[in-house]
């Protein structure tokens, strides 16, 4: 390693020929693992036995594996499968209704097929996998242990000396590391940070570190010095920054990851990376971002360490994929690669690490540095960053749901969901009791309306920075005479559509003219009471100057605590009941999935996670309410005793069978007739008659 013969910060002087040199051709390239721990490269030593198992898989290096790797490796593989069986069991297993016991929470932890996985990228010309996926809990070094993996990659492209050359990019090109968090300021502190903590602390990086500012690191391939060196002797001085590689924090925007030629991409908590305001969702940034590795072929590099969340989403894609097996046990996508581990789990056997070997004794080392022996080892650590311990147990006791997900690295739909997620997605699915006269039983967006139907709508706005949520719908009747909510409408604005993130409401308040109020002459439209004033008198004044066959009032709908918990309640029996139907809607599902049960009566989003809004969601609330609100809450009014309380956990967030599993089917059958029979009583016929009784809001 060569050593600057004055100011490093001058490299055009800081290097002597001799020094240029070598530096274009001496660059030794170590096995990972004495790349790490070596004081020649990043001096890092205190690893724990099982992230330097990690990185040996991460790097394709069977043959650095030791017997405790084979053994942890095998461990691995036997908890993915275990837990997978014990997952397929317990999803096969019904209640005595036949209905499946989803609530049943079995643990899938490992990697599937690891061993097998690395021979095979390895077989097909990899030197490590191209994608690697960290599910792992809070607190387990998963960002660590992808800043010591990305170093070492980036330390391989700089001993290609001409990086630029070798991978037929331009060569005045820069070569880019992305690190993509939800904020730019996430990725400044978590993934980043981590990175050019390591690159800026090691020996071996030392005399090509270029700038280290609070936004770019920028690091020179060697060859960087013989351009800078002929530019010298040209006459040619340049202030600008002549590094081969940059170092970058990005948020997760379109653009961020466009342009650069990408080397490694890191995708900081990706999980929890969905679209927000300017910031777009995990999967549009990695679908714009990913193709700027293609250059660089079987060397890019993609690591993804998050905790988990919910089951969509580009990181659960990315998951499913890593782990699919072909139909004879082989692995799908080789080049991929998961590990799921709770957060204590890559701490184990931290207490006998000094007595572990790290390296195989017949190793020499890549280099030869170990030809006479005197491998390094272990060294003889303090303690276990995560345990599971009594604290741990206690954490769980208390908080179950959230333990398992932030701890125990488990997928989830939401935590503390208000709303079954498979009532929410058959909202979205096809309904298949439909009548014939109503149309096909998968629903599907309309563009007009019919004279002969009550459609009402509502909006949801927020500030000009937030989602601004729409929903249209009419009511259909079952063949039982049921009213069902019908959506032909949703959508919703969000600010990263507009110019400097902000919605602009005079385009709102057209599409909602053109989209809802002229092709569906709704009965009324309202408007939440929030920055809605002038929306609500420039419609009102269109639709008294249009003279539309049907007349829309459009007025504010005023809320309290109170009226929001029953629409809430309201929406919860309906979808209960299977009664709202709605076209396929992403976001608006997601919303539904991920509504919270708050303290007291409250409905909302969460803070935290990947979703965090719920405009679409109430829109989607108030339609339903206004449509059928009256009709639910006499029909709970009508249920009071008897046979039709059988429902009232169908009422409250369970199916019918499930809330009362010792209902006899003559009972349940008695709750369906009373159900029928109540939408041909006066009572019943009035709630949908008058939607007005009870109506809580003032027109404008």
């Amino acid at each position: 390693m060569p050593t600057p013969t004055t100011d490093r910060r001058s490299p055009i002087t800081a290097f002597g020929p001799a020094d240029i040199h070598h530096l274009f051709i001496g660059i030794d390239i170590p096995d990972p693992i004495t790349f790490v721990v070596s004081p020649d490269y990043l001096d890092r030593p205190n690893l724990y036995p099982r992230q330097a198992t990690l990185l040996k898989a991460f790097f394709l290096r069977e043959d650095l594996f030791t017997p405790y790797d084979y053994e942890v490796l095998e461990e691995w593989d036997q908890a993915y499968f275990t837990g997978l069986r014990a997952k397929e069991r317990a999803q096969a297993e019904t209640d005595e209704h036949g209905e499946p016991l989803d609530t049943v929470k079995v643990d899938v932890s490992g990697s599937p097929r690891l061993l097998e996985r690395m021979r095979a990228a390895k077989a097909l010309g990899y030197q490590w996998f191209r994608e690697i996926l960290l599910v792992m809990g809070r607190r387990a070094g998963k960002g660590h242990i992808s800043a010591l993996a990305m170093a070492y990659v980036l330390w391989t492209y700089m001993a290609k000396g001409d990086p630029q050359e070798h991978y037929g990019v331009d060569r005045d090109k820069k070569l880019a590391c992305l690190i993509f968090a939800g904020k730019r300021e996430q990725a400044k502190a978590n993934l980043w940070r981590d990175l050019v903590n390591v690159i800026t602390g090691a020996p071996c990086f030392a005399p090509y570190i270029a700038n280290s500012l609070g936004e770019k690191l920028s690091v020179y391939a060697p060859h960087d010095f013989v351009r800078m060196d002929e530019m010298a002797q040209r006459g040619i001085t340049t202030a600008l920054d002549m590094a081969t590689f940059e170092i970058l924090p990005k948020e997760s925007t379109l653009m961020a990851g466009r342009g650069p030629a990408s080397f490694i991409m890191g995708f900081d908590e990706m999980a929890h990376v969905v679209a927000s305001g300017a910031n777009r969702s995990a999967e549009e940034v990695y679908t714009a971002s990913t193709p700027s590795l293609d250059q660089f072929k079987k060397d890019g590099f993609l690591i993804e360490p998050s905790s988990p969340w919910q089951m969509t989403g580009q990181f659960y894609d990315n998951y499913t994929r890593a782990v699919e097996l072909n139909p004879d046990g082989t692995p799908a996508y080789p080049a991929m690669m998961m590990i799921q581990l709770a957060s204590w789990d890559i701490y184990l056997d931290w207490q006998i690490a000094h007595e572990l070997p790290l390296l195989p004794a017949d190793f020499q080392g890549d280099n030869g540095e170990y030809t006479n022996g005197g491998h390094p080892g272990f060294k003889k650590l303090k303690g276990a960053i995560q345990e599971y311990d009594d604290q741990m147990r206690k954490l769980e006791q208390a908080e179950p749901d959230t333990f398992r997900v932030e701890r125990r690295s488990q997928w989830a739909t939401v935590m503390d969901a208000y709303l079954d997620v498979l009532k929410v997605e058959r909202v979205f699915g096809p309904w298949y009791g439909r009548p014939d006269r109503f149309g096909p039983a998968l629903i599907t967006p309309t563009t007009q309306g019919i004279l002969s139907y009550t459609y009402k709508g509502h909006a949801d706005p927020s500030s000009v920075n937030c989602r601004f949520g729409i929903a249209c719908a009419h009511i259909e009747y079952d063949d039982g005479g049921r009213p069902h909510v019908v959506f032909d409408k949703i959508h919703h604005f969000d600010p990263a559509d507009f110019p400097e993130h902000t919605i602009d409401y005079d385009q709102v308040d057209d599409w909602i003219w053109d989209e809802i109020l002229v092709p569906f002459q709704p009965e009324e439209f309202t408007f939440d009471q929030y920055n809605s004033v002038s929306s609500i008198q420039k419609l009102t004044k269109k639709v008294a100057r249009a003279r539309l066959p049907k007349t829309t009032t459009v007025f504010e709908r005023t809320a309290n605590a109170t009226w929001n918990w029953k629409v809430a309640e309201a929406f919860k029996s309906a979808i209960n009941m299977e009664l709202v139907h709605a076209p396929e809607y992403e976001q608006a599902e997601l919303e539904l999935k991920f509504l919270q049960k708050g303290n007291g009566n409250k409905v909302d989003h969460p803070t935290i996670g990947p979703v965090q809004t719920k405009d679409i969601a109430d829109a989607m609330m108030i339609t339903t309410y206004a449509l059928i609100g009256s009709w639910i809450e006499g029909y709970k009014e009508m249920l009071g005793g008897g046979p039709a309380a059988a429902l009232q956990g169908g009422l409250h967030g369970h199916s019918m069978r499930a809330a009362n599993p010792t209902a006899t089917d003559r009972n349940s059958q008695e709750t369906i007739n009373a159900l029928r029979s109540f939408s041909r009583t006066r009572m019943g016929r009035d709630r949908l008659d008058n939607p007005s009784r009870g109506r809580v809001g003032r027109r404008r």
